[in-house]
């Protein structure tokens, strides 16, 4: 994915120099010339940094497995039984079956 995003950003790059050239060239138009060359630059360097940044995130991703890797397996837990809960015959809103709300609470 990186190598094609560093790809765009060099057609960016070389055809806003070609559109530039051709225009200041052979159209006399200098100030669009300049306009079409920063803003075919601009792209091309946004998805220039959009590769390198993936590329770190690979590289990351790398080492981070090799750390995974390198690291000893975790002691397996001792199988204990759970101690059983406590079994309540009645639950807490039963208590409050008829309760009636009064106009102070």
């Amino acid at each position: 994915m990186s190598k094609l995003l560093k790809g765009i950003s060099y057609v960016f790059f070389g055809g806003s120099l070609l559109a530039a050239i051709i225009m200041a060239v052979y159209g006399g138009l200098w100030s669009a010339a300049f306009l079409q060359l920063v803003g075919g630059f601009l792209p091309g360097i946004l998805f220039l940094a959009l590769a390198v940044i993936l590329d770190s995130i690979e590289e990351n991703r790398y080492y981070l497995q090799e750390l995974f890797k390198r690291l000893p397996e975790p002691p397996a837990p001792p199988s204990q039984a759970r101690p059983q809960a406590k079994i309540r015959t009645k639950s807490a809103l039963e208590a409050l079956k008829d309760y009636k709300m009064d106009a102070k609470d």
